[in-house]
């Protein structure tokens, strides 16, 4: 669906292109430095569109090279994920088999059962459905970083740096994840949360117990371990992609090395 090579191939005339426009403007006859002043400018913007065409793979083992160093690999993320989705879904049909039983029952602590019941149902819906959504995240990091960083190169090769903000922030994006994310449950583990080794632990010997154990310890775990401490790493990740794309893009109008031409 994505052809990477013509990608980068109409990155590349895209960046001649840029760099005769400014050679062009440079040679007008017209004292106006409104129209002079993008000379140099284009002139740098096709150099570096050249460099970024050559370092396109270098840009994907870099990448690589960072999570290999951070220790996470994608294997070990995506069965990570997967594994938390069917505990949550197992307990979740379980609360199902419970509510039914409690449902069919009489007596006077019934209702009190049921509305605890429903909260869990609520509760356990909103987890399950926070971690199938970081599990496509993962998905569309992994599967398409390569496509990101090409795109993000085509967009800073449009001339009059038109696309460069959306370029930079891309490739930023592409590195930053796709290095970073997989870190996820180590970084979880580090702050002393092991959601599946918890989930495990949970009592068996009755429904009473298993519905106190859900209230009381597999939630609160539940909503910290997949919900706030994801969210607060997935915002990191996304602020340090942010500083990579401008760096990449370059906030100043500069390359990121300054080069001397005239």
């Amino acid at each position: 669906m994505f052809n990477i090579g013509e990608m980068l191939f109409l990155a590349s005339s895209l960046g001649a292109l840029t760099y005769f426009i400014g050679t062009l403007i440079m040679g007008l006859p017209i004292p106006i430095y409104g129209i002079k002043k993008w000379g140099p400018k284009l002139i740098l913007d096709g150099l570096y569109v050249t460099a970024l065409v050559n370092a396109y793979g270098s840009i994907l083992t870099l990448s690589s090279m960072i999570q290999s160093y951070l220790g996470a690999t994608w294997c070990n993320f995506f069965k990570w994920v997967c594994c938390l989705i069917i505990q949550e879904i197992a307990l979740n049909t379980f609360l199902r088999t419970i509510y039914g039983i409690i449902a069919v029952a009489s007596g006077p602590t019934a209702g009190v059962l049921l509305s605890e019941v429903g909260v869990l149902f609520s509760l356990f819906g909103s987890l399950i459905t926070t971690s199938e959504t970081l599990l496509i995240i993962a998905r569309i990091v992994y599967e398409y970083s390569q496509v990101f960083v090409a795109l993000g190169i085509l967009l800073i090769s449009i001339p009059f740096r038109v696309g460069r903000g959306v370029g930079g922030s891309l490739i930023g994006f592409s590195i930053v994840f796709y290095a970073a994310l997989p870190y996820l449950p180590n970084f979880l583990t580090s702050l002393g949360v092991n959601v599946l080794q918890d989930l495990n632990s949970i009592p068996n010997n009755n429904a009473c117990c298993i519905i106190v154990s859900l209230m009381t310890k597999v939630v609160p775990l539940l909503i910290e371990g997949t919900i706030v401490l994801p969210i607060a790493y997935i915002i990191i990740l996304s602020g340090i992609s942010i500083g990579v794309g401008a760096a990449i893009s370059g906030y100043s109008s500069r390359l990121p090395i300054p080069i001397e031409i005239f």
